[in-house]
């Protein structure tokens, strides 16, 4: 009975390093899956209100304070069609790990120019 003593937190201090890992991964996979929302969310609604007519300058900012920090925005017009490209990088959501998984993701919407 003695010699079992202490066994739970050997297999216990085995473990506890994959059980980090996975609990890791899956925040980075939730972060990113978060950024790409808000990254199509901005887009859309800076599309949206461009082709309504709105100014370059005020849809940029639209777009900018609906995106992740440090995202940029791009906007394209070809023959009436207007297109949105946000672009941001993601990593984990962890300070000092931040840039070690770092992807860049991109969201584009389209639209038509609205006639007055």
């Amino acid at each position: 009975m003695r010699r079992e003593r202490g066994m739970v937190t050997a297999e216990t201090a085995t473990i506890a390093p994959f059980v980090m890992v996975v609990v890791l991964l899956l925040l980075w996979v939730v972060s990113l899956g978060i950024t790409q929302v808000r990254l199509v969310d901005a887009s859309r609604e800076a599309a949206r209100v461009l082709a309504r007519g709105e100014s370059v300058e005020s849809v940029e900012d639209l777009a900018r304070r609906l995106a992740p920090p440090g995202a940029t925005v791009e906007l394209t017009e070809d023959d009436g069609t207007l297109v949105v490209t946000v672009t941001a990088s993601a990593g984990l959501p962890v300070p000092a790990l931040g840039h070690v998984a770092a992807v860049d993701l991109e969201a584009t919407a389209v639209a038509a120019r609205e006639e007055p």
